[in-house]
């Protein structure tokens, strides 16, 4: 499974790791790093999307501090952003994406 953990402002390592730790558990692919207020989350989302990533989790203090996550799904026509998202509740909806997704490229002719 493909995914794009990110990690914005402050110090919000400790939730980070939680939030990286239960992704794995869903054997998601995570990778992290911390967002210069310099470059614009557009601008960084379009660039992780042309390299083929599915989906990005921002992270904010206010997120760490309520327990949710901020999700980005990147793949299809119609990208879709989902804010303050519980934890629980963001990682059922991105498993469900995830395997939707699945399910419909395995139905496409020469898809392996």
């Amino acid at each position: 499974k493909q995914w794009y953990q990110r990690r914005v402002r402050g110090d919000i390592r400790g939730y980070s790791d939680v939030v990286i730790n239960r992704l794995k558990e869903l054997q998601m692919v995570c990778d992290s790093f911390f967002w210069s207020e310099n470059m614009p989350l557009n601008q960084i989302l379009a660039d992780i999307t042309r390299d083929g990533v599915l989906y990005a989790v921002v992270l904010t203090e206010a997120s760490a501090h309520e327990k949710s996550i901020n999700i980005h799904v990147l793949q299809g026509r119609n990208p879709k952003d989902f804010r303050d998202v519980p934890l629980a509740d963001g990682l059922d909806l991105l498993e469900r994406d995830f395997n939707k997704a699945q399910t419909a490229r395995s139905q496409v002719p020469g898809f392996l």
